[in-house]
Parts: C-alpha cells; sequence; structure tokens
C-alpha cells in the first residue's frame, strides 16, 4: 500500500531540517507523540550540500496495539527506523524494522522537503507498506497506514508550535 503525507511549514527548507535534526526538538517531539525514543546511531559526513546524516532510532509507542496485532506480538513492540539523509538531494530515505515478524511487514518510505519560497517549505512523506500475512495483510497495512497519518498530524502540529518558538 502506497500513501503520501504533506504539509506546509513557514520556514526555509534548511531551517526544518537543522530542526528535525536536533535534539532538543527530538526531546520534546517523541513524548508529544507518547513515544519513547532511544537514539541507536547518528553519524554526520560531509557539510553544506555534501552533508548525510545516517541515523538509527528505536522508537516504542507507549499505546495498547490493535486486537489484529495482539495475536502476533510477544511482549513489548518497538521498531528501528533507519534514516539515511542527503542535504544535497533536500530528502531522507526511510526504513522501519517492526519487533515482530520483520519477515512479513516492510515499511519504508521517502522524507523530502520541497522549497515554496524563502520562508516557506513542504514536507511530502510518501510511504509504502506491505504486509505479507495471509487473509490480514490489507487490513493490517491500512491500520498501519492510519497509525502513521494520525502520527503525522500530532507531529506536524508540534512542530508548528516548536517552529514559532524557535525561530531561525
Amino acid at each position: 500500500m502506497k500513501y503520501t503525507i504533506e504539509d506546509t511549514f513557514e520556514v526555509p527548507a534548511a531551517h526544518y531540517w537543522d530542526t528535525f535534526f536536533s535534539e532538543d526538538y527530538g526531546k520534546g517531539l517523541w513524548p508529544a507523540l507518547d513515544i519513547k525514543c532511544e537514539v541507536l546511531k547518528f553519524e554526520r559526513v560531509g557539510e553544506g550540500a555534501a552533508l548525510e546524516i545516517h541515523r538509527e532510532q528505536r522508537l516504542t509507542p507507549n499505546r495498547e496495539l490493535p486486537a489484529v496485532i495482539q495475536k502476533f506480538v510477544k511482549g513489548g513492540f518497538t521498531y528501528t527506523e533507519r534514516n539515511h539523509y542527503k542535504a544535497r538531494d533536500g530528502e531522507m530515505r526511510t526504513v522501519t524494522t517492526p519487533s515482530f515478524m520483520p519477515d512479513k511487514i516492510k515499511t519504508s518510505g521517502l522524507y523530502r522537503i520541497e522549497v515554496l519560497g524563502p520562508s516557506r517549505c513542504k514536507r511530502v512523506w510518501a510511504g509504502e507498506i506491505e504486509c505479507a500475512i495471509a487473509l490480514l495483510g490489507g487490513k493490517i497495512e491500512k491500520m498501519l497506514v492510519d497509525e502513521v497519518r494520525e502520527s503525522y498530524r500530532k507531529a506536524t502540529e508540534f512542530t508548528r508550535k516548536w517552529l514559532v518558538d524557535h525561530p531561525a
């Protein structure tokens, strides 16, 4: 299942990315989303247009899983998110691996920022979820997309407020 989420922000694209990768922003974002985040790797290579960031983080949502997924999960639910950002392209590739059935559920996407003007940008998330569980795959894909959409809605609210409170 492919899907897209778009939101605009009243800041320059460079400021958006600086905010997105800042430790302080992350310390505020994850509690606002009710998710525990453990950074496993954060590596910056290069500068300016040649900057690349490799980040890996373990995320633990603090909510009950839907019944359709609970029977597949033993213990707590976490997922590992791997990001590769390239400043030159203004985008970040993401692969997310769940702690349960990682061979059956594949999620990935491209997170990019489009410049709309000197102080305006658009965040575009083009995601894809594939669930290879007989009879339930489509239902689980839809549920996961709905979960991602809700998370992005909350993240957008938080980010807009953060950007007002933390101008460039």
